[in-house]
């Protein structure tokens, strides 16, 4: 056999081959087709059904990749029906930050709604819920106020021990006004007290309409530790009086709360003042503040003797005192005008010797 028959052998071997790998390939290339086309079935199939159980879902969803909307739910389109895919995700500007971590308010058709976004991040995107709190709230304030009744009733006896005191108080001074033999620096002295019972009576009786509150009446951001700073300054002639100290150790800086001001530090006067009472002259009170994403935290600490045992699971309840003086309701609005911006207090004894309360609020972002 000649060289060019032998190359034309070796040529044409060659060409089965490449014949051979080409329908290998082609065979390849249509079981990966298939299974290309059975995949992208199968992910239409399952983008149906995702899409169907979020359409199912009470709560609004929202779809976002590269800040564009791709998807939203009825339960989105109802709460935001200007909302429509391929528009731009954000915030409505008609919504208003608002009391807790991720809560918004507006104004729907003349009624005030609430609602909670929570956003979910990935690397292909981000999905959104909202749900609408509106009607839990309302049913949260509710219990609430029912609770404050129910106390109230049950304060009844206790209302009238109360007011008796003082009201018997005032009306043998003011018997003593009426006599007309009466010196008129003793009639002075009189009128003084009754006007001493009057003003303990007043503010009773404010301190009980304080207590059945049930929501702040007009709230604003601020930053939690110049409300600390200010419950201090108004505490700052009875400190002097007392000789006691007050150490402010303030870590929440930059945090915001949404609360009504005037009440928020009312409270915090109301518990840094019953520390004062249960301290002696030359001891310490430390007031703290911390934070993390969701809560601030209060800690006021005292040296005093600590809390009572058999006051430690009713010292939030109104009237419950251990003090002569005392009314017994300082810490029970407390707590009432703490729950009502949706915060809790707790206090506890200190290995080291007296009482820790600890106030946490829910925080607003970080300035």
């Amino acid at each position: 056999m000649n060289e060019s028959s032998s190359a034309a052998l070796d040529l044409a071997g060659a060409f089965d081959l490449f014949v051979q790998a080409s329908q290998q390939l082609e065979k390849q290339h249509a079981v990966l087709s298939h299974k290309v086309d059975a995949l992208s079935a199968d992910l239409v199939k399952a983008n149906l059904r995702l899409h169907s159980l979020l359409d199912a879902l009470p709560a609004a969803v929202i779809l976002v990749e590269q800040g564009i909307v791709t998807h939203v739910n009825p339960a989105a389109r109802q709460l935001l029906p200007q909302l429509v895919t391929s528009s731009v995700w954000r915030v409505p500007d008609t919504w208003m930050a608002g009391e807790g971590p991720n809560e918004y308010q507006f104004v729907e058709q003349g009624s005030r709604r609430t609602v909670q976004m929570q956003q979910i991040v990935n690397p292909h995107g981000s999905v959104i819920q909202i749900q609408d709190i509106t009607d839990n709230l309302r049913t949260l304030e509710e219990s609430e106020r029912v609770d404050r009744l129910a106390a109230m009733g049950k304060m009844s006896a206790a209302i009238a021990h109360q007011l008796r005191t003082p009201l018997s108080t005032a009306l043998l001074y003011a018997s003593h006004l009426t006599n007309v033999d009466l010196a008129p620096t003793d009639q002075q002295d009189f009128a003084r007290r009754l006007q001493g019972q009057l003003l303990s009576l007043n503010k009773l009786s404010s301190n009980m309409l304080q207590f059945i509150r049930t929501r702040p009446l007009k709230t604003g951001q601020w930053p939690v530790d110049d409300l600390v700073r200010e419950a201090a300054q108004s505490v700052e002639a009875l400190r002097q009086e007392r000789g006691m100290s007050l150490s402010l150790e303030l870590g929440a800086q930059g945090y915001l709360v949404s609360v009504e001001k005037s009440s928020l530090v009312s409270a915090l006067v109301g518990i840094i003042e019953n520390a004062f009472q249960v301290c002696s002259a030359g001891q310490v009170i430390v007031v703290r503040t911390d934070s993390d994403a969701a809560h601030v935290r209060i800690v006021i600490e005292d040296e005093g003797p600590g809390i009572a045992p058999d006051m430690i699971d009713h010292l939030f309840d109104p009237f419950a005192t251990s003090r002569i003086s005392g009314t017994g309701l300082g810490l029970a609005i407390a707590r009432n005008t703490i729950r009502s911006h949706r915060g809790d207090i707790a206090a506890h004894n200190r290995p080291e010797g007296g009482a820790s309360f600890t106030v946490v609020l829910p925080s607003l972002e970080h300035f």
